[in-house]
């Protein structure tokens, strides 16, 4: 074959085996062994215009084997594509083990070169490897170690332990996700993102914990709460922090357990499940829970203990946004800007300000979850919050941000209905709290405050919904004959 012809047909083929490898990829289908053929085609192309009458007899043999082999891998490849990796692709079968390929391509290219060599360069390998002695000592030296790692990434590949992906624990201190596992070692990503190389023995030999097998990462750590703070109300308020959160699961549920009697605190031994993840994806839900832990403790008049060394006068200084911070005069203040509370007088507005509190909750924290009861109607003091309604199988969206000024969960502390949207803190803010409990005995002396209230909080219902004015007032008998019921039972 002419020359130009020869190379004019590489080329040719080489260019178009880039628009079929941009076809493969845009049907998400195993990438084809592009190199390999470029190289085989360079390779026959250089041994078609190379002068091979002008060399040895011996060499042009070697020449020509080397263009057979290069065309024997590429067929051992191709077909392990198209039997193996194109069905798997396809859902045909189950996705063949990396390592499972490697040793097919591997065990094909031996039997291809040995087969090749014979025809081509009359050269028999087996008789070379079997008579030599010293070549055969040193083939089984250097191959034991690579054999241990091959038999271990079988082992590993075929009791599908763990897979690509998944987060492992080695227990020492080597921890991270899964990238790949080959026929010598298995490769994982940790939490600084760099490559960790295990050997496939060592992974064989040590206790793995794999925290994803089950579709469920636990979250496992410590935390001491003050002897003064009762056991039973410390496991309440640990749980409706973890259950508040929204990347901790319901199934399995979190769990909060009394773990030690220590110097200085009671130690509790908290687990909270979420979805499979990195070690990363750990610390920060183990970082937000104790912060929001932290608020949560500050609210209750609670702290985290620390060990008592000598005894000394102890001087805390609030930060501004302490809730203590805001005195009578202020929540009265406060009150006052109140659409709800407006009308009240000065007597029962301090009466209602002295049993008021103000709550800080941490960026992130659920101050109501949608669908329980609530007893506490909140305004905004300071940052931002926003209401979230739940919707069937897909992500929560937001209705509303509110700023301070801004009233939420009226409804469910007059009425005693459940709460109809989620409501969340977009930074750290302050809350002024009204309880039902607070508010009652005002209602009760004062039944006139108990209309204006059922017709303020129907009028803006009314407003926010769009309703008719029939209706309205319908909302509005309803609301205070359910007042009525509800507030005179707390003097019961």
């Amino acid at each position: 074959m002419p020359l130009l012809e020869v190379w004019v047909t590489a080329i040719v083929t080489m260019v178009l085996l880039l628009p079929l490898q941009l076809l493969i990829r845009r049907l998400r289908l195993p990438k084809l062994p592009i190199q390999m053929a470029t190289l085989a085609i360079l390779s026959w192309a250089v041994v078609r215009t190379l002068p091979l009458i002008l060399l040895p007899a011996h060499y042009r043999a070697w020449i020509s084997t080397i263009d057979e082999l290069m065309f024997s891998y590429l067929g051992i490849r191709m077909a392990l594509w198209g039997f193996l990796e194109l069905p798997a692709a396809l859902r045909l079968r189950k996705e063949p083990a990396q390592i499972l390929l490697q040793l097919l391509m591997l065990g094909g290219g031996i039997v291809a070169t040995v087969i090749v060599v014979q025809e081509q360069a009359r050269f028999n390998l087996v008789s070379l490897v079997t008579t030599s002695a010293v070549l055969t000592a040193m083939l089984g030296l250097a191959a034991q170690e690579p054999l241990k790692d091959l038999f271990a990434g079988l082992e590993l590949q075929f009791d599908d332990v763990f897979s690509v992906g998944d987060f492992l624990d080695l227990g020492d201190g080597t921890m991270g996700v899964v990238v790949s596992i080959n026929w010598r070692d298995t490769c994982l990503k940790d939490v600084t993102g760099a490559l960790v190389v295990v050997p496939n023995t060592k992974v064989t030999e040590v206790v793995v914990r794999n925290y994803v097998a089950f579709g469920a990462m636990g979250n496992r750590f410590s935390l001491g709460l003050d002897y003064s703070l009762p056991p039973s109300r410390a496991r309440h308020l640990l749980l409706e922090v973890l259950h508040k959160h929204p990347h901790v699961l319901e199934n399995p549920p979190p769990a909060v357990r009394v773990q030690a009697f220590a110097d200085s605190a009671i130690t509790y031994d908290i687990i909270a499940f979420q979805p499979p993840g990195n070690f990363g994806d750990m610390l920060d839900l183990r970082s937000e829970l104790l912060e929001q832990i932290w608020f949560s403790l500050e609210r209750t008049g609670q702290s985290v203990p620390y060990p008592v060394r000598e005894l000394r006068e102890k001087r805390t200084v609030l930060d501004a946004g302490h809730p203590d911070q805001r005195g009578l005069d202020q929540r009265r203040a406060l009150l006052i800007r109140n659409p709800l509370f407006g009308d009240l007088s000065e007597e029962e507005m301090l009466q209602l300000a002295r049993n008021t509190r103000c709550l800080r909750f941490a960026p992130g924290e659920v101050v109501v979850r949608e669908g329980n009861r609530g007893d506490s109607l909140f305004q905004v003091v300071q940052g931002m919050v926003e209401v979230l309604k739940n919707q069937e199988e897909e992500e929560p969206f937001q209705v509303a941000c509110l700023k301070p000024g801004d009233v939420f969960g009226e409804m469910s502390m007059l009425a005693g209905s459940q709460r109809s949207a989620t409501v969340r803190a977009l930074d750290e803010c302050l809350l002024l709290e009204v309880s039902r409990t607070s508010l009652g005995p005002l209602l009760l002396q004062n039944p006139p405050l108990m209309d204006r209230l059922a017709h303020l909080v129907s009028k803006r219902r009314g407003e926010l919904e769009g309703m008719e004015r029939e209706k309205v007032k319908q909302h509005e008998n309803q609301l205070l004959k359910r007042m009525k019921q509800l507030f005179e039972t707390l003097t019961l």
